[in-house]
């Protein structure tokens, strides 16, 4: 009677003859889409029979069902193997194989926004990594510490974190969501006010060596434009993880072209799509 679709990046909900099912006054029923993180409504939708509607994301978002009278009804709740991204599937897949080798995952998180959404936060769900999560900017911050402090395994810094570390201008733009050092990259994306202020940094080398002793087994970046430079910084004398996880959609050609290559001489294969990129050995 009621068909939840993640495909195509959206929730499509399309509805069929409710009414072999539900008396008159129970309809329409509502359809809350649920951030599963904060548990925040995120959108609302009421349908009859015979409609649909159609959400614009579909990550980690949860479909909850009320009756005309505020009755809970069901929930659909998103699962990372049926309807996460092919990274989504196979970070969980790397680090539930070393849970299977009894080895407990390290991993890094550089650019985590708030954390309603990123192929790590099912691993923090289901206590399967430990791991730093890192953001730079102050607003996001709050929100990603109140959606994660005191999570099992989890670490949360608040900082920028550079190549070479030191002083430099960071660019923020609306709520924050959209922050970097790159400023061509939030003058592309933003159409709010931006604003930048001088902001110390820490280099990723120093974050390896004392948050991970120098060794962790994934990384996932999102840091608007600076992936790159920041994983072909990391010092030669760290192994690099098995698993990075970045964003190239930023990325000038040629810089796509050198990361691309510095990759595959370490041995890793590549797998891009939709402006995400995954290398993996």
């Amino acid at each position: 009677m009621i068909n939840i679709d993640y495909s195509g990046g959206k929730i499509k909900i399309t509805t069929q003859d409710l009414k072999k099912i539900f008396n008159p006054e129970q309809l329409p029923l509502k359809f809350d889409i649920k951030r599963v993180v904060s548990k925040e409504v995120a959108w609302s939708t009421n349908l009859g029979s015979f409609m649909w509607a159609a959400y614009p994301e579909n990550e980690i978002n949860d479909v909850v069902v009320y009756d005309a009278k505020g009755n809970f009804v069901y929930q659909y709740y998103w699962d990372v193997l049926q309807h996460g991204s092919v990274f989504y599937k196979s970070l969980w897949l790397y680090c539930k194989s070393l849970i299977n080798m009894g080895k407990k995952p390290k991993g890094l998180v550089i650019g985590t926004h708030d954390g309603e959404f990123g192929e790590w936060v099912p691993l923090v769900k289901n206590f399967m990594s430990d791991m730093w999560l890192i953001e730079g900017s102050s607003e996001q911050y709050n929100k990603l510490t109140k959606n994660f402090q005191g999570k099992q395994g989890v670490n949360l810094l608040y900082d920028i974190i550079t190549p070479n570390g030191g002083e430099v201008e960071f660019f923020e733009g609306g709520k924050g969501y959209t922050n970097s050092i790159v400023e061509r990259v939030i003058n592309y994306w933003e159409k709010e006010e931006i604003h930048s202020t001088k902001r110390n940094s820490t280099s990723l080398n120093q974050i390896i060596e004392e948050k991970f002793n120098g060794h962790l087994d994934w990384i996932h970046l999102d840091v608007e434009g600076l992936d790159a430079k920041l994983l072909m910084s990391i010092n030669e004398k760290y192994e690099l993880p098995k698993f990075i996880i970045f964003e190239d959609f930023n990325l000038p050609t040629e810089e796509k072209e050198e990361i691309n290559k510095w990759l595959d001489l370490k041995g890793f294969s590549l797998h891009s799509e939709n402006g995400i990129c995954m290398a993996t050995k």
